[in-house]
C-alpha cells in the first residue's frame, strides 16, 4: 500500500486531509498546460516586439542600463514572499475547502509585509552602487517597485493553479501584459523617454493588481489577513526552503549582467542581454507544462502514483519536443536572427544567442525536475543543487568575465544548467520509475535532426519563410517518426472543451 504522508519542512510527519474542494485529474494537466502555453505565446511575443522596439529606440548603452536595472532589481525578488508562493501551490490542492481563505491570507500578509522592507533594502542597495538622486538611481527604483508589484502575480498564480482555474491566470495577466505593450508603444512614438516610460509601467501595474485581488475575493475566496502569529510562522517556515532555491537561482540567473555591466561596460551588458532577452522569455513555454503539473504531483503522488510517474514521462518528451528544435535552429541561424532583429551595433550578439540557446534544452528539464521534486516534498534537495549551481556560477564568472566578457558568460550559463540537471535527473530517478522515456525522446531527436538540412542549404529566401520553412519541415518529421499522432493533436484541443470548476 502506498505511503500517503506528508513531511512538512520541520520534518513533521502528517497524514494529508482529505481534499475536498477538487481533485485535479492527469487531464487537466494537459488542459492548463495548453492554456498556460498559448498564454506565454501571446503575451512572449508581445514582449518579444517591446523588447526589439526598446533596444533600437534606447542603443546598446541605455539599453544596457534598462537591463542592469532589471537585473539588479531581480535579485530581490526571492525576499518577497520567501518561497511562500511556491508553497501555497503545493499546499492547497492538500486542504480541505475552508483552509484555503487562511492560507492565502497568510501570504498575501505576509507578501505585503516583506515588499516594503525589500523595496527599502533596493532602494539603499541602488543608492550605493549608482548615487542618490541621479537619473540612473530613479530608473533603477522605478524598476525595482515594477519587479515588486510583478511578484504579486505569482501568489495569484500560485492560487488560480492551485484550485484548478488556470484561465483566471490566463486571461488577468494577459489584459496586464496587454496594458504594458500599449505603454511601451504610445511611450517610444512620444519619445518620452527612458524614464516616464518606467513610471507609467509602475502605474498599469498597481492597477492590475489591485483588479486581480478583487477578483479572487468576489469570485473565489475572501483572504483571512488578520491571523494567528503561530499559523503565520508555520507558513514562512514552509516556504524558507522553497525561497533559498530561489535565491540562489535569482543569482546565478542576473549576476552575469551585472557583472559584465561593472567590469566591461554597459555596451557589453546591452549585447549580452540582447541575446539573453531573446531566449529567457522562452524558459516560460516550458514553466506552462511545469506549474500545470506540479500541483497534480502534489495532491496525487502519495495516491495515484503511477499515474504521476504516466504524466511525468510524458512532460519530459513534450518539454524536449519544444526545446531542441528551437536550440538546433537558432544555432544555425544566429547571425540572420540578428541582422534581422537588431540594429548593427548589436552584431556580436549572435555569437552569444549561438551559445545561450542550448542553455533552453537544459532548463526545461531542470526546472521541470525541480519543480516535481518540490511537489513531492524534496525541495531540501533542490535547494542543495541550487546552492551548488550558484556557487559555481559566481566563481566561474568572476574568473571568466573579466577575461571573455560576454561570451565567457554565456558558456557559464550553459554549464552551470548543466550542472544543476546532473544531479536533479539521477534523484528524480530514485522517487520516479523510468522517469525519461527513451524511445519517445530518439523520435524527437530524429525530427530536430531532419531539418538540418535546410539549415545547412540556407537558400537565399527570408528569415521568417526559413524559420517557418524549419517549423514545418519539424512538424511533419514528428508525424513521420511517430513522436506526435494525430489523435494527440485531437486531444489537445479536446481538453479544452472541458473546463475546470472550483
Amino acid at each position: 500500500m502506498e505511503d500517503t504522508s506528508t513531511k512538512r519542512p520541520s520534518g513533521e510527519e502528517i497524514s494529508q486531509p482529505p481534499v475536498v474542494h477538487h481533485r485535479i485529474e492527469s487531464s487537466a494537466v494537459l488542459r492548463n498546460s495548453v492554456l498556460l502555453f498559448g498564454f506565454h505565446i501571446f503575451t512572449k511575443s508581445m514582449a518579444f516586439v517591446s523588447f526589439i522596439l526598446l533596444a533600437k529606440y534606447l542603443g546598446t548603452q541605455l539599453f544596457g542600463v534598462y537591463n542592469y536595472a532589471f537585473a539588479l532589481t531581480a535579485l530581490f525578488i526571492p525576499l518577497c514572499d520567501l518561497g511562500m508562493d511556491t508553497y501555497l501551490m503545493r499546499e492547497i490542492p492538500r486542504l480541505q475547502s475552508d483552509e484555503i481563505a487562511k492560507q492565502l491570507g497568510a501570504v498575501l500578509s505576509w507578501k505585503g509585509m516583506l515588499t516594503f522592507l525589500v523595496f527599502l533594502l533596493m532602494s539603499l542597495t541602488t543608492g550605493i552602487l549608482d548615487n542618490f538622486g541621479t537619473d540612473r538611481f530613479f530608473m533603477v527604483v522605478l524598476a525595482g517597485l515594477i519587479t515588486l508589484l510583478r511578484t504579486y502575480w505569482t501568489t495569484f498564480a500560485s492560487f488560480f493553479r492551485a484550485i484548478n482555474s488556470v484561465g483566471y491566470e490566463t486571461g488577468m495577466l494577459s489584459l496586464a501584459r496587454v496594458a504594458e505593450f500599449i505603454v511601451v508603444v504610445v511611450s517610444i512614438s512620444m519619445d518620452i523617454g527612458l524614464l516616464a516610460l518606467l513610471a507609467v509601467m509602475t502605474i498599469v501595474n498597481i492597477i492590475f493588481v489591485s483588479l486581480t485581488h478583487v477578483l479572487v475575493r468576489a469570485r473565489f475566496t475572501r483572504p483571512v489577513m488578520v491571523q494567528e502569529f503561530r499559523h503565520m510562522l508555520a507558513m514562512l517556515r514552509g516556504g524558507l526552503p522553497f525561497a533559498l532555491a530561489t535565491i540562489f537561482s535569482s543569482i546565478y540567473f542576473n549576476f552575469d549582467t551585472v557583472l559584465i555591466s561593472k567590469f566591461i561596460g554597459d555596451d557589453a551588458a546591452g549585447i549580452y542581454r540582447a541575446a539573453y532577452n531573446l531566449l529567457f522569455p522562452l524558459t516560460m513555454f516550458g514553466l506552462a507544462i511545469t506549474g500545470a503539473v506540479f500541483p497534480f504531483a502534489s495532491q496525487n503522488y502519495g495516491r495515484s502514483r503511477l499515474e504521476v510517474e504516466r504524466v511525468v514521462r510524458q512532460s519530459v518528451v513534450q518539454l524536449l519536443m519544444i526545446a531542441l528544435p528551437i536550440a538546433i535552429t537558432t544555432s544555425f541561424l544566429s547571425h540572420e536572427i540578428v541582422r534581422f532583429l537588431f540594429a548593427p551595433e548589436y552584431a556580436a550578439t549572435a555569437q552569444c544567442l549561438t551559445i545561450l540557446v542550448w542553455f533552453l534544452p537544459v532548463v526545461f528539464l531542470t526546472n521541470f525536475f525541480s519543480n516535481t521534486l518540490g511537489a513531492i516534498d524534496e525541495q531540501t534537495f533542490v535547494l542543495k543543487v541550487t546552492i551548488l549551481s550558484a556557487i559555481f556560477n559566481v566563481v566561474a564568472n568572476l574568473i571568466f568575465v573579466p577575461r571573455y566578457a560576454q561570451t565567457g558568460a554565456s558558456v557559464i550559463t550553459v554549464l552551470t544548467a548543466l550542472l544543476g540537471f546532473s544531479f536533479l535527473v539521477v534523484k528524480i530517478g530514485k522517487r520516479i520509475s523510468s522517469p525519461i522515456s527513451w524511445a519517445p525522446l530518439a523520435r524527437v531527436l530524429l525530427s530536430g535532426i531532419a531539418i538540418l538540412p535546410l539549415l545547412l542549404w540556407k537558400p537565399q529566401i527570408h528569415i521568417l519563410l526559413l524559420l517557418f520553412g524549419s517549423i514545418l519541415l519539424y512538424i511533419l518529421a514528428l508525424l513521420l517518426f511517430r513522436a506526435l499522432s494525430f489523435k494527440e493533436v485531437k486531444m489537445l484541443f479536446a481538453s479544452l472543451r472541458s473546463p475546470a470548476k472550483f
